[in-house]
């Protein structure tokens, strides 16, 4: 509708102009008999010309769409997002945003491509961030070709394997299995320098990124087999699950004698959220003594808690969202322009603190 009002405007404006030009012209032509049937016509077609003007001026520039499902569920993505802008703004493109609400049917992220689908020429190309790839894989593997536009997919991987990607698309982002590995030999050096040969660790994870809690298992126990190695993937990467899942299993082993050593927990929300329940436990003046805490994402948030030295949590595996978007954004441009691009481009995750 602005828009619309916007084009009437300017095209008011050189209507007027025009308007004043065409009565200069007839009257100091008016001694030379020109037709009157001529003045019609340049006014009848000074209409279309002032629209066609306007409308060009006020043509929308170069968009690229980002597709982000469950983007409540961690702060991660608002970082992402935010570089993803920033990065963008640096070729003179905005940024078309579509926020979808977690579902795991997948059909909200179906009924978006359907509309996006629709708005094409409005594109360069689109990045997405889906959640329950499992659910709608062939609908992501039709994104690139129905919507004749290049994708990157960021953050989940859509499909399992390369040759799996179809033309067009594209991935980035850090890879689950080395998030998972990395945690483990950083919380396998801390529980060695601790003497602690025999921890007992509790994992909190959610249904995707399964990676992340599976590659962590399996190098822990490689590494340093653990006495007690237990796992929710009920954690739902929310804050509230996670404290809820840490407040129940710390009261069980509370009635057991028993003491958790490590929690590890799939993203930096729960990680908080197992503080939460940590401090909630010994606010009722129980301990568990050299207990610490490890997340995953390298939030503000999570690096700022970390930085204070006052709660149980030690570190995060961090995903730069700088890194992510830059290296999205440039496929992205490489791809419209019709160039080769890798079609899995992994960033490598890092520890904060560094050592």
């Amino acid at each position: 509708m602005l828009s619309d009002l916007g084009i009437s405007l300017a095209s008011g404006i050189i209507l007027a102009a025009g308007g004043s030009a065409v009565a200069a012209l007839a009257r100091s032509c008016a001694s030379a008999s020109v037709p009157a049937w001529l003045f019609a016509v340049i006014a009848s077609m000074s209409f279309p010309v002032a629209f066609l003007i306007t409308r060009r001026l006020t043509r929308p520039g170069p968009q690229v769409f980002i597709l982000i499902s469950a983007f409540e569920q961690t702060r991660w993505l608002a970082g992402l997002l935010d570089s993803t802008v920033r990065s963008l703004d640096q070729h003179g493109i905005d940024l078309i945003v579509k926020l979808l609400r977690p579902d795991y049917s997948g059909q909200s992220q179906v009924r978006e491509l359907s509309g996006i689908r629709k708005k094409r020429r409005s594109f360069l190309g689109g990045i997405i961030v889906c959640s329950s790839p499992e659910a709608i894989r062939q609908e992501l593997a039709d994104a690139g070709t129905t919507t004749r536009l290049p994708v990157v997919f960021v953050d989940i991987r859509p499909f399992a394997q390369v040759q799996d990607y179809p033309p067009n698309t594209a991935f980035v982002g850090c890879d689950a299995d080395e998030i998972g590995r990395r945690a483990a030999q950083w919380v396998a050096q801390e529980l060695r320098e601790a003497g602690k040969d025999h921890p007992s660790i509790f994992v909190v994870a959610g249904d995707a990124q399964v990676g992340r809690h599976v590659a962590f298992m399996a190098k822990i126990g490689e590494i340093m087999p653990p006495s007690r190695l237990d796992i929710s993937v009920q954690g739902g990467f929310s804050r509230e699950s996670a404290r809820d899942i840490v407040d129940q299993r710390l009261r069980y082993l509370h009635r057991r004698g028993e003491f958790l050593d490590v929690i590890y927990c799939t993203n930096d929300e729960m990680a908080l959220g197992a503080v939460d329940a940590v401090q909630g436990y010994e606010a009722q003046g129980y301990r568990h003594a050299g207990l610490f805490i490890v997340g995953v994402d390298g939030t503000p948030d999570a690096r700022a808690t970390i930085k204070s030295g006052a709660t149980p949590f030690r570190a995060t595996i961090v995903q730069d969202p700088r890194r992510i978007a830059d290296a999205a954004v440039d496929l992205l441009l490489r791809m419209h322009a019709g160039q080769r691009v890798p079609t899995q481009t992994l960033i490598a995750a890092s520890v904060y603190p560094s050592r």
